[in-house]
């Protein structure tokens, strides 16, 4: 009855962990009262994922800050020549910054006036600047919708007037060359190139930008909206690179602005997944991240997704687990066999390697059937642990679960992780075979191992953590079937552990003194 009231008390804190309500917190935008700096008025756009600044300098951005670090990520600026303090969002400028997205070109110079911010019928924010300049008049709308994956909406009108040239150059950026910077990348025909190809070499142009192996600064047109894209050296030794738009075709231009972190569905989001060739491992996770999200688009909350996938992926796997459970249990029961056999051998291993496979063979028994299912399972629990930290933006702009508002941050009351322990401290106390004499260190270690991990890993998103709890919760209800299977295969008692006599060869004369059996032989 003992181990009845563990696993019952097991399924009440789960239980009663759920029994709380959601916490819905939808994701929005806000704006900062309008400033002026060095005679230009700028505004800050905090989103939940990054923090920008727009200017009237240029009509443009002059800072993108990535607020949101999900676990192993850091806060990063993404505009050339800014440097953002994360913690109070004052920026500095070097000498040689300017605004991505302005105008340049014979007759773009000029002012920008930035109207009052106002909001869309989804929750987005709009941003107008109109342009009076020497050969144009330009209208430029920015668009953030609240769900938006690093992605910020672009629409430029400009209006010729009378003798202006008919290409105007828009910049998108600088960069410096170098092995630790980020590295110019243009789409073309939806390949990447290093090279920024002349016209006529291509079919299609999807864009140019700079990146690394950790964020993208990307600008990509609309589709029909034809451009081409242009690098240029500096005064100060960068580079500035952008696309010109041809005011002969059409005078309204549609872009899309990626600055973010490099991930492949969000990347995809914004059209240009062909930037990321990613290998078999991060493909597993996209797909891995969809399935989650249909399970999120069904549940409305990633809690209630994470909880059904985890269940989806026990049952799955409980094959696996069954046979590697039996395993570990027939090894379990052939143990004082086995210790028989290494005493009685012990000054003969040949022979002691031989009794110990006519032992095996004799019980059915393969010493690597409980490690097989083990290794197959590793792979997919990384996979899913890595897909829930690759998926952390996505769960960041859902809403919360239970008393936590952000699965992808850390419990902050950590009952994910109190919880988890105690159910691991539980498992190895009631569940954990062991064999008698020598499995103290070991059972110690069982002891310490779940402690540890709480120490090391309490900062882990608590998504994470309910996925581990879950799984936990699942392996203990799992093993206690299949101990109460095994136990009703064997007449509803686990038999004693005793050693066949008869099927092992005689000891020779005064081999095995001291030994109970061969005392007992002896008297015989």
């Amino acid at each position: 009855m003992g181990k009845r009231r563990v696993y019952v008390s097991c399924l009440g804190i789960v239980i009663l962990l759920l029994s709380f309500a959601a916490t819905a917190v939808e994701p929005e935008i806000t704006y900062e009262p309008i400033t002026e700096r060095d005679g230009f008025r700028e505004v800050v756009v905090n989103t939940p994922l990054a923090n920008y600044l727009f200017s009237e300098d240029g009509g443009g951005v002059r800072s993108v800050l990535l607020t949101f670090a999900p676990y192993g990520s850091q806060v990063a600026e993404l505009v050339y020549g800014t440097t953002s303090d994360a913690s109070t969002f004052a920026r500095r400028y070097t000498v040689d910054a300017e605004t991505s997205l302005d105008l340049r070109g014979e007759g773009a110079d000029g002012t920008y006036t930035l109207e009052e911010p106002t909001y869309t019928d989804s929750g987005g924010l709009l941003l107008t600047f109109v342009g009076d300049l020497e050969a144009y008049t330009v209208t430029k709308r920015f668009t953030i919708e609240p769900d938006a994956l690093y992605t910020v909406g672009l629409e430029v009108e400009v209006e010729a007037k009378p003798g202006a040239a008919t290409d105007l150059r828009m910049t998108v950026g600088k960069y410096l060359a170098g092995d630790d910077a980020r590295d110019l990348v243009a789409l073309y025909d939806d390949e990447p190139n290093e090279a920024l190809l002349t016209s006529g070499s291509y079919f299609t142009f999807g864009g140019v930008g700079v990146m690394d192996k950790n964020v993208v600064f990307f600008l990509r047109p609309d589709d029909g909206d034809v451009v081409e894209a242009f690098a240029e050296g500096t005064e100060s030794g960068g580079r500035r690179f952008g696309v010109t738009m041809d005011l002969a075709e059409r005078t309204t231009y549609r872009f899309t602005l990626y600055a973010g972190r490099r991930r492949l569905l969000m990347m995809r989001e914004a059209g240009i997944e062909a930037l990321d060739e990613p290998g078999i491992g991060a493909r597993a996770m996209a797909y891995v991240i969809q399935f989650l999200n249909i399970l999120y688009r069904a549940t409305g909350n990633y809690g209630w997704a994470i909880i059904l996938f985890t269940i989806l992926m026990r049952v799955v796997l409980f094959p696996l687990m069954r046979k590697q459970y039996h395993s570990m249990a027939k090894m379990q029961k052939i143990q004082p066999k086995m210790k028989r056999i290494q005493e009685r051998y012990k000054d003969n291993k040949q022979e002691m390697q031989q009794r110990v496979l006519e032992l095996y063979k004799k019980e059915g028994v393969n010493p690597m059937g409980g490690c097989l299912p083990m290794l197959v399972q590793l792979p997919i629990i990384f996979l899913i642990w890595r897909a829930l930290l690759y998926a952390s933006e996505l769960i960041h702009l859902s809403p919360g679960f239970l008393w936590i508002p952000d699965l992808s941050l850390h419990d902050p009351l950590f009952i994910l992780v109190v919880v988890t322990t105690l159910i691991m401290l539980v498992q190895q106390r009631y569940m954990t075979p062991t064999t008698g004499e020598g499995q103290g260190a070991t059972k110690y270690i069982g002891y310490i191992f779940p402690v540890m991990m709480a120490v090391l890993l309490w900062r882990f998103p608590a998504g994470l953590w309910l996925y581990y709890l879950l799984t936990t919760a699942a392996q203990v209800g799992q093993q206690a079937f299949v101990n109460w299977e095994m136990a009703r295969a064997d007449g509803g008692t686990v038999p004693a552990f005793e050693l066949d006599v008869d099927d092992e060869e005689p000891a020779s004369p005064g081999e095995g003194e001291g030994d109970g059996d061969g005392g007992a032989e002896k008297g015989s």
